[in-house]
């Protein structure tokens, strides 16, 4: 296979047809930011009372770093927690540093990889698949990611997972980076690693990845040894005091004790990963067989191209690696969340649809030597360009539909909330704001009494 690094454009370019893939991707940033503003939730419910009340135990007893380490179900949020503190203290319960930190954390991400794709394809087709990712990456449902502090943690792991990856493989950009920035930008790397289960407990993911870029990078034995063995050290450390069977349903120990447990779990994972489509009732079982289409071509592209022989370039070595994180996610989230109670019979939250985009991106990077051989062939460029469009046109089509339909539901649940903290009670409530609403008009008592989240619409 030809090195992507060696792709140059040929004489067919199309400026209109990358010019109107920059209409429709300037269209689909607009309506991430749209929505963004449409469903940002301010108010206090479900976990967000757990993390005021954690901070309010903090302020009143000590220990910032029982405070900062202390687990959140199988989790260490320690992005949250820092957040939180910040915009108590700074803001007295406002949640804007929520929002704009994580859609800052999302920026990054999207530059990140829209850099990487400029840097490994050239000419028209690299300028057109630098702007089908930015439009993969900035969909309604990150944009109420970004808006919605509960679903904060998801932008942040991914961020880490990007950051890592990209930071790592790195170090061989031009052959002219001296040895110590080479270190330099693999410790950043490990670090970033360190931070990412720090969003989420889906996190972990990212310590494999690395031990197999420093592998097939040929980081050396040194580096190698040092990931397993500092990943190692960490997840012991993170694992202290996490009781992560009774948090997750059911013991990870029993993930095989029968079939209808690894049917369940297979049924969970393909599900993950047809995320968004499988979202939507109508398209349940579309959505499942495109999971099932992305699970048999993310394994194989994970084992023919970069187990069985060496990725061919820089940019395939990232795509491979983007694929195993949403992999990897997916099965953890397959071990850990199967046998949690379906919420209003959704099996999969779509908030994990932002998990699966790095899946797309990895795999349009693994194929893009073919693809861009096609578009430099006059005579079968047309079909790259129609796919192209045809996707681009999909992906706003599916950023309109989702995006009205979250709208819809997030000013459902602010008018739910204010009637909660109004003092009314509803039916909906015990979906909306807590499981418990006793418990919850408890403690939105204690977090009033202490002018906390007073002021928010």
């Amino acid at each position: 296979a030809l090195s992507v690094s060696r792709i140059r454009s040929g004489p067919v370019d199309r400026p209109r047809l990358v010019a109107l893939v920059g209409v429709l991707t300037a269209i689909q940033l607009a309506l991430f930011a749209w929505y963004l503003n449409a469903n940002i939730i301010r108010h206090l419910y479900w976990d967000m009372y757990s993390w005021v009340l954690h901070y309010l135990d903090y302020r009143a007893q000590g220990g910032w770093w029982a405070y900062v380490w202390g687990s959140h179900d199988v989790h260490r949020p320690v992005f949250i927690r820092l957040l939180t503190a910040f915009d108590i203290e700074a803001f007295s319960g406002a949640s804007y540093p929520f929002i704009v930190f994580t859609t800052a954390c999302h920026v990054a991400t999207g530059w990140l990889l829209w850099r990487e794709c400029q840097a490994g394809v050239h000419g028209g087709f690299g300028r057109a698949l630098g702007r089908l990712v930015l439009m993969l990456v900035f969909t309604s449902v990150a944009a109420v990611a970004c808006a919605v502090p509960l679903n904060n943690g998801y932008l942040h792991v991914l961020t880490c997972a990007v950051l890592a990856i990209v930071l790592f493989d790195g170090a061989d950009d031009d052959g002219r980076a001296g040895r110590r920035w080479v270190h330099w930008r693999r410790a950043g790397a490990v670090l970033a690693a360190i931070a990412a289960p720090f969003a989420s407990a889906v996190g972990w993911a990212v310590w494999p990845i690395l031990f197999w870029i420093a592998w097939r990078g040929r980081a050396g034995r040194a580096w190698i040894a040092a990931i397993a063995a500092v990943a190692t050290a960490f997840v012991l450390v993170y694992l202290q005091g996490l009781s992560i069977g009774q948090a997750a349903g059911s013991s990870p120990a029993r993930a095989l004790d029968s079939l209808g447990s690894l049917l369940g779990r297979l049924n969970y994972l393909i599900t993950y990963l047809g995320l968004p489509w499988t979202r939507a009732a109508a398209l349940t079982v579309p959505g499942r067989v495109c999971g099932a289409v992305l699970l048999g071509a993310g394994v194989w592209a994970v084992l023919a191209r970069g187990v069985l022989r060496a990725p061919s370039g820089r940019l395939e070595r990232i795509g491979l690696a983007l694929i195993m994180f949403s992999l990897g996610t997916a099965l953890l989230a397959a071990i850990g969340r199967v046998e949690v109670a379906p919420d209003d019979g959704v099996l999969v939250p779509v908030r994990y649809s932002s998990l699966v985009a790095p899946l797309y991106i990895g795999l349009l990077w693994v194929v893009s030597p073919a693809l861009q051989r096609l578009w430099n062939d006059a005579g079968r460029s047309r079909i790259v360009a129609t796919g192209v469009v045809g996707a681009c046109v999909l992906l706003l089509a599916l950023q309109v539909a989702s995006g009205q339909a979250a709208a819809a539901i997030t000013s459902r649940m602010r008018a739910t909330i204010e009637q909660f903290e109004a003092g009314q009670t509803t039916p909906e409530m015990s979906d909306v704001v807590f499981s418990d609403v006793e418990q919850a008009r408890r403690e939105w008592e204690i977090i009033r009494s202490a002018g906390l989240y007073l002021n928010v619409k």
